[in-house]
């Protein structure tokens, strides 16, 4: 009988599991079918562009972009069947991209059921799934996907570190690679090696694992911020607010009041959550890396960062929230989740709304400021260089760049001391895309304004501007 109780058990659970993946299936499938994902290779962040990049290069046997780009985020090491199977298709990357989105849901799905239940996990996860920021995440190769499935994946591999509980095994050393992968996609993920000294702190197994985990995981720590210098294609100190009202409503919305009000509600929301949640950073992995990754990755503010704080919000304020709703003692399903199903018709309508939005904009061709000025330049070069192997670019978004328009982009280049001796480091080249309204450009705008003989403003729009540089210098005006 034991027997029989124990196998309708396994399959009601693999069942389960089934029904899991279809679900996740399906949902792939209908961002596809209805248009949700641009197919062309514009719109993608420089961060993931370059990891594209080097992978495909590996791939097809040619020389690498690591030579002209630097050492992109170690995601490139988890798309290494892109580079393997499908070099050179922006379809396989967004499905790709979609798959990893599915993993990182279905982890943070399993953690939740452990931790809030299955009512909070199954209602978060499926919000998770169709907010803003998840497809604009998915459609431009971003990071947050990764930085959510390195959490994920970092608090499952120290619970199985810790119960096969074998010195420097190899359970150890795959734990101290993904840390270097996580923190090279992103700084909010430098929560992840914390939360690891943080636990082997307060719960250490004895005095030789603990040693081993402070000195593994601060080398390895130190070893990838050295290699990767940083985060080279990141932008610092970006606004809060906006990243998350666009994270809720999405890039295309328009207007100034609702989005400022969205982004303001969502911050207090957070600072709300954290100190609901500050007990439980000293309890449970998981949510200490989710909680600090939030706080750190505030210095930039991006989408991946946005995305991370939505997830944080889903996953501690649907619980949060079905507390609270209980808690007035009503009965009847109005009574019992009537302020929980009218948060998720709200929530609902927004993510719909900017979705057909982002629908839109596919559909209409329209890109950020900055991909916008990337894509009619490869238009432009299409139509005025018929010999594309004498073509030289230089670019503040070289990996974009060189994605787009399928030719080699060089980094900008170091500041000069005067425009002749910079005109002479960069003879050869054909294109200059910068933009010169940021303060780091400052100094090359100025020596390139006193090149008027020799250059020439092909594109100036929001997003930056494109000066050609004349096969044959003529006279300044």
């Amino acid at each position: 009988m034991s027997f029989i109780a124990r196998s309708k058990d396994w399959l009601s659970q693999a069942s389960a599991r089934y029904w899991g993946v279809i679900a996740l299936a399906l949902w792939g499938a209908a961002v596809f079918a209805f248009g949700l994902l641009r197919l062309d290779t514009h719109g993608a962040e420089e961060a993931g562009a370059r990891a594209l990049l080097l992978v495909w290069s590996v791939g097809e046997r040619i020389a690498s972009t690591v030579v002209i780009l630097g050492l992109p985020d170690l995601r490139a090491l988890l798309q290494i069947p892109l580079g393997a199977y499908w070099p050179g298709s922006m379809v396989a990357a967004k499905v790709y991209a979609l798959l990893i989105t599915a993993i990182a849901a279905a982890m943070l799905y399993r953690w939740s059921r452990r931790e809030h239940g299955p009512e909070t996990a199954l209602i978060a996860t499926g919000l998770l799934l169709i907010t803003p920021i998840t497809i604009a995440q998915v459609d431009a190769l971003g990071a947050g996907p990764y930085l959510l499935l390195v959490f994920a994946v970092g608090a499952w591999l120290d619970r199985t570190y810790r119960r096969v509980q074998r010195p420097l095994g190899g359970w150890f050393f795959l734990q101290l690679l993904w840390i270097m992968i996580a923190v090279s996609i992103h700084p909010a993920a430098i929560a992840y090696p914390l939360a690891l000294l943080w636990q082997w702190k307060i719960d250490p197994i004895d005095g030789r694992h603990q040693r081993h985990q402070y000195i593994g995981i601060t080398l390895a720590l130190i070893f990838v911020l050295v290699l990767r210098k940083g985060w080279p294609a990141l932008h610092w100190l970006g606004n809060p607010l906006t990243a998350l009202s666009s994270a809720v409503l999405g890039q295309e919305f328009q207007g100034e009041t609702l989005p400022l009000l969205v982004g303001i509600t969502v911050v207090a929301f957070l600072v709300y959550l954290l100190i609901a949640e500050r007990k439980r950073l000293t309890t449970e992995p998981l949510t200490r890396m989710l909680l600090i990754g939030m706080l750190i990755g505030t210095l930039c503010a991006d989408g991946p960062w946005a995305m991370l704080c939505l997830a944080v919000a889903l996953y501690f304020g649907i619980a949060r929230l079905i507390a609270f709703n209980q808690a007035f003692g009503s009965t009847g399903l109005s009574g019992q989740r009537g302020i929980v199903l009218l948060a998720i018709f709200v929530a609902s309508t927004l993510f719909m709304q900017a979705q057909k939005a982002h629908h839109q904009a596919i559909v209409q061709n329209l890109l950020p400021p900055v991909d916008q000025l990337i894509l009619t330049f490869s238009v432009e070069i299409e139509d005025t260089d018929a010999d594309a192997a004498h073509i030289v670019t230089m670019s503040q978004w070289p990996g974009k760049t060189m994605l787009a328009t399928r030719r080699p982009a060089l980094p900008l280049p170091p500041p000069f001391a005067d425009s002749q001796t910079l005109l002479g480091k960069i003879s050869g080249v054909s294109y200059l895309l910068f933009n010169p309204k940021q303060p780091a450009n400052t100094a090359l705008a100025a020596q390139l304004a006193e090149l008027t003989g020799v250059t020439e403003t092909l594109l100036l729009e929001e997003g930056g501007a494109v000066v050609h540089f004349r096969q044959s210098p003529t006279e300044s005006p």
